[in-house]
């Protein structure tokens, strides 16, 4: 991550909820291309292995602030 957005992503999330959500607006400039994404012809039996995990029990989740707090740490270094 470039060090100007990590400061101005620093700055947003210190931001009081309200404020944050409103940052959420920002997303609607973006062009539509972003948000699609072709799937690999390979990610459909693995999905599909995963979800049956899921649905018979045998799946290992991780809960979200888990997940979250995973990700913070991988983007930020915390």
């Amino acid at each position: 991550m470039e060090k100007r957005t990590k400061k101005i992503l620093d700055e947003a999330l210190a931001l009081p909820e309200p404020e944050r959500a409103e940052l959420v607006e920002i997303a609607a400039t973006l062009e539509e291309d972003i948000y699609h994404v072709e799937m690999h012809s390979d990610w459909g039996p693995e999905l599909e292995r995963r979800m049956q995990g899921i649905r018979d029990g045998t799946a290992e989740l991780i809960p979200w602030e888990e997940v979250k707090a995973r990700v913070h740490r991988e983007v930020f270094g915390d």
